[in-house]
């Protein structure tokens, strides 16, 4: 009310931030932590008031004082729900990729894991693919416990491209779609992997709209995939550019028009469909036919 501060969320390493800037000092504040994710938000008389989400509730109001400490919850719209339910939580890891590029992974056990036994290993990829996946991200919860519920370990990462890690990190997939953001995944997935409780000959991968292309251009260069599933995916960037409402995307990543034979021959190189022919992964293709984000000829083209 006195007009000293400018609050505003931000994505940042997995969760999402309720900040504030000293409009003085332009000195900024996080307020919340990386593990959960603040939604709508409100202020008024010195009281603040929020949407939550973290592992342990997916969705719950909050009040608390103009600084967001100590605050109280107010709703009960999943807590009694979630009190009888089994979750599984993230264990969150790090590397350096090839860039020197950290690159953050999470992986959940299956929530009815026991010590000793053997269960199959999901690996989900987000979209954007400027999408960012993490404790404090509101999209997933139900999907990831589901699977966990379902006896599956989950790894998930944000790779290179992703938002919440700054500039430079999201623009690190400039003309580079398929090979680096694939190996940054597959990074995630080897060290997964390698925990005692996965077992190997199970391993499997789904993802949506960014996702369905790289798992697509994943299942082209590599085999270990028990099974696979796109969902809504882009497979020929050559057409995407004249089917779809995100037509932008190729000239803001590949820097050109399908028409230039310099972009042409990126797009075709970075294009799943060209190395259909080494897919020997079981393979099923999700997409709506109203898609107008990535046109639904997209998964036709790439199935037939």
């Amino acid at each position: 009310e006195d007009e000293k501060y400018l609050y505003f969320t931000a994505q940042a390493n997995g969760g999402v931030t309720l900040n504030r800037v000293d409009l003085t000092t332009k000195k900024t504040e996080s307020l919340t932590d990386l593990t959960s994710g603040i939604g709508s938000f409100a202020l008024k008389n010195n009281k603040l008031l929020f949407v939550k989400t973290e592992v342990s509730n997916p969705f719950e109001l909050y009040v608390s004082g103009i600084d967001a400490k100590k605050p109280i919850r107010i709703s009960s719209f999943n807590e009694d729900w979630v009190k009888s339910k089994q979750l599984s939580f993230p264990e969150k890891h790090e590397f350096k990729n090839e860039k020197g590029l950290t690159i953050e992974y999470w992986v959940m056990k299956p929530s009815t894991y026991e010590a000793g036994k053997k269960y199959p290993l999901l690996l989900q990829i987000h979209g954007g693919p400027s999408a960012m996946w993490g404790p404090g991200e509101t999209t997933m919860w139900h999907e990831f416990q589901f699977w966990c519920s379902k006896g599956y370990g989950i790894v998930y990462s944000n790779p290179r491209g992703s938002g919440g890690y700054g500039y430079d990190f999201l623009r690190a997939n400039v003309n580079d779609w398929g090979k680096g953001p694939m190996s940054d995944v597959l990074n995630s997935l080897n060290r997964a992997s390698a925990e005692s409780w996965v077992d190997t000959s199970r391993i499997t991968v789904t993802g949506g709209s960014y996702a369905g292309y790289l798992i697509a251009y994943i299942l082209g260069h590599d085999k270990r995939f028990k099974a696979a599933c796109s969902q809504r995916g882009v497979y020929d960037l050559r057409t995407f550019f004249g089917e779809a409402n995100a037509w932008r995307l190729v000239p803001n990543y590949f820097g050109g028009y399908p028409w230039e034979k310099k972009t042409l021959e990126v797009l075709e190189r970075e294009s799943p469909i060209n190395y259909v022919q080494n897919i020997t992964t079981p393979y099923i293709i999700f997409h709506g036919e109203n898609d107008l984000r990535t046109g639904v000829s997209q998964s036709e083209r790439m199935y037939k």
